[in-house]
């Protein structure tokens, strides 16, 4: 009779014990264009975000989270896919090249495992494949898509973003559209006063300046706001313990020297991860309210797929930092690209403590020329400064030639104004650091050491992923030269062999090394790099062309330049155009006449944007604003 006994409790018991608890829910709520620095977990006293502190004080918060890209629609991209951008030549702010088919977004597979997924609303996939993967990754996306639309017990995995911190909020747009999006929609308690922000050392103190950041503090407010809403509907629908919810933004701040920047303060973003009880098993971090554990956008998607119990595709190249089974990765990569029509590449590394970037066009300052960008109040103000010559040591770097590598401590430098590259203490920590980032690229042979007039060639035939990975690309010897840029006259006679090589993208990074040198150097060799006038690849020819007539005058340098200004190809006009508008005045005035005519064509937005910093530098016309958010 005992033993019928045992047997009944063990029957009921063991199921118990044994039962898993369903899949859980999982939510996104992404904030647009936000930095760590400007969050009360972070360390900001001034801010008024009660509703996000409370939600990342209740999970664990990650200290040294990183977008791939600086700006948005790059990032986007790496957290779809699971992919880097840089391996598949979708790092060009809104470019449109193709990817292969196999390369399907993550939440495909969690449709397939039987979850609603809802995306409420941005996309921005950088990619021609956009459609194609909207298409696979959402049950629905649109301003009313939410697991409200799911059927009834189905798993949800939803995306809400957040766009009223967005830099067209925060920098900028003119103020009366912030205050009338943002200023005019809080109570007056909420709003935080010009004089209680905290400003970063690269601003200058100034009252003008204070108003202008006073807007990223007062987004945020909004933003919380509209995250307290969400919230309060996850609540009501009795979904807060079965729910897993990220808090994070898609790349860093919208103010000076953050988006589109290869600083940290372009790449680092707030994080953190609120996972209920009956999920504990899946988080690594147990109750750590922080981590400094390396996270980048690439790890997202297999991190979503592994607390749902799916296991990644080989494609992908991020790793799962949540689940049973994580495996973090030691360091973060991440890179910036072209970003509106500012031509540029950078690529860095972080170990969760220091940040380490290599500058391969060192030749062009932080401060470059970009509508979007220069069309804000601040900075005009900036720039007004600093002729004024009214701006400190710190405040003026910006608008000096880029070293070649930085190295940045985020633990004890807030807002990364002290470069410790050329610090005696600090040169095996950078050495780890080159040589980590070295050794990533050449093993993915980075596709954007390409100039975008090939990628657009490519694109016609086959995709960059695919090239890249031929015996065509030899990356090592493009690499090899490329690192050359911004290494002063040491390097010049390795640059000016380059340019007689038989591999065209190795010339054209020979010339763009070359037109890092000081004209002093240039001048003392202009026969040498005369010779490569003729070169027959037109990205290295209008390089070298640019050279010869900033530094020498040359009339045939500067037909060179006018033949490519009219160009059919966009993109040859446009590394033209970006070479001009960085000349003095009166030597980019001489092609004045020949801009009015390509101004009256149809061009694309590259061309367009250029020919309007031009006119605006030589003219001082008012930048022609056309955005539409």
């Amino acid at each position: 009779m005992l033993n019928h006994i045992l047997v009944s409790l063990l029957l009921f018991i063991s199921p118990w014990k044994q039962q898993e608890p369903p899949p859980p829910n999982i939510l996104w709520i992404v904030m647009e264009d936000m930095s760590p620095q400007y969050f009360k977990a972070y360390g900001n006293t001034a801010v008024k975000t009660p509703v996000i502190d409370e939600l990342i004080n209740q999970g664990t918060r990650f200290d040294a989270a990183f977008s791939t890209g600086a700006v948005c629609s790059p990032s986007r991209y790496a957290i779809i896919t699971g992919t880097r951008t840089n391996a598949y030549g979708t790092g060009h702010h809104r470019s449109a090249y193709p990817i292969p088919d196999e390369v399907k977004p993550f939440p495909y597979y969690l449709k397939q495992a039987g979850y609603h997924t809802s995306n409420n609303y941005k996309k921005d996939y950088n990619t021609s494949a956009l459609n194609r993967l909207s298409d696979e990754a959402w049950t629905e996306s649109s301003g009313k898509a939410g697991w409200w639309n799911r059927k009834e017990g189905q798993p949800f995995f939803s995306v809400f973003n957040f766009n009223n911190c967005h830099q067209s909020r925060t920098f900028t747009n003119p103020y009366d559209d912030y205050k009338k999006r943002i200023l005019d929609k809080l109570e007056d308690h909420e709003i935080v006063a010009d004089a209680d922000i905290i400003i970063p050392d690269f601003y200058k103190d100034t009252p003008e300046l204070r108003k202008e950041l006073a807007r990223t503090y007062n987004a945020l407010k909004k933003t919380d706001n509209e995250v307290d809403t969400l919230m309060n509907h996850l609540r009501n629908d009795d979904l807060l313990a079965s729910t897993i919810i990220f808090v994070y933004a898609d790349h860093g701040g919208g103010s000076l020297r953050s988006k589109s920047f290869g600083s940290a303060l372009g790449h680092q973003v707030p994080m953190a991860v609120i996972i209920p009880k009956a999920y504990k098993h899946l988080n690594p971090f147990k109750n750590k309210k922080a981590t400094s554990q390396t996270v980048t956008f690439e790890d997202l998607g297999p991190t979503v797929l592994a607390l749902a119990g799916i296991d990644a595709p080989e494609y992908m190249t991020g790793q799962p930092f949540l689940g049973e089974k994580p495996q973090p990765q030691q360091y973060a990569f991440s890179s910036v690209d072209r970003s509106g029509e500012s031509i540029n590449l950078t690529r860095s590394v972080s170990d969760g403590r220091y940040y380490y970037t290599r500058v391969f066009y060192p030749n062009k300052p932080e401060y470059s020329w970009q509508k979007y960008f220069d069309y804000s109040t601040s900075r005009q103000l900036i720039r007004s400064y600093e002729e004024e010559g009214t701006l400190n040591k710190v405040q003026s770097e910006p608008f000096e030639k880029r070293p070649q590598e930085l190295l940045y401590d985020l633990k004890t430098d807030t807002w990364q104004t002290n470069n410790l590259a050329d610090d005696p203490k600090y040169v095996k920590t950078l050495e780890r650091l080159s040589n980590a980032l070295d050794q990533k690229l050449l093993s993915m042979k980075d596709a954007h050491f390409l100039p975008e007039y090939v990628l657009d060639s490519l694109a016609k035939t086959t995709t960059a992923y695919d090239y890249k990975n031929t015996d065509e690309y030899d990356f090592e010897s493009v690499y090899t030269m490329a690192k050359l840029a911004g290494e002063g006259v040491e390097a010049l006679p390795k640059q000016l062999e380059g340019l007689q090589s038989k591999d065209p993208i190795v010339r054209y990074w020979a010339a763009l090394g070359i037109s890092a040198q000081t004209q002093e150097v240039i001048v003392s060799n202009k026969n040498k790099v005369q010779e490569a006038l003729s070169d027959t690849f037109a990205p290295s020819r209008i390089v070298i062309a640019s050279i010869l007539y900033k530094v020498t005058n040359s009339d045939e340098s500067k037909k060179v330049l006018q033949r490519y200004l009219h160009h059919q190809n966009p993109y040859l006009v446009h590394q033209t155009l970006q070479e001009i508008i960085y000349y003095p005045k009166e030597k980019a005035l001489t092609f004045s006449e020949d801009i009015d005519v390509i101004s009256q064509k149809k061009n694309n937005s590259l061309v367009v944007e250029s020919i309007d910093i031009y006119k605006y530098l030589c003219f001082d016309e008012a930048l022609y604003y056309q955005y539409h958010w």
